[in-house]
């Protein structure tokens, strides 16, 4: 089975948007983070649809509330992307060995 580099796109997920370097900025990359990580904790396609949708309204309501920009479409490519590979690799590990 070909997995993808997880270090790598964790890295990438953790670091796809910019936050500010003040203390509001270090408290929102913090809760990214653990978003991020219930991503790749995931271990159901159930699960990993729950912290997609909890990564796309941490997102949108940073950018509602004027944190983020709302021209970056690199950062929503890069989340929508690492989380399709996460996707992929979880069916191909539950088809192939049935868990």
């Amino acid at each position: 089975m070909n997995t993808p580099n997880v270090h790598a796109d964790f890295n990438t997920l953790i670091n796809a948007p910019k936050f500010s370097d003040d203390p509001v900025g270090h408290r929102q990359k913090k809760r990214w983070e653990l978003i991020a990580v219930d991503i790749y904790k995931s271990t159901s396609k159930e699960a990993l649809l729950e912290a997609k949708g909890r990564a796309e309204g941490y997102i949108h309501g940073l950018v509602d509330a004027g944190h983020l920009s709302t021209r970056d479409t690199d950062r929503d490519y890069l989340i929508l992307s690492i989380v399709q590979r996460r996707r992929e690799f979880l069916k191909k590990l539950l088809n192939d060995y049935g868990y």
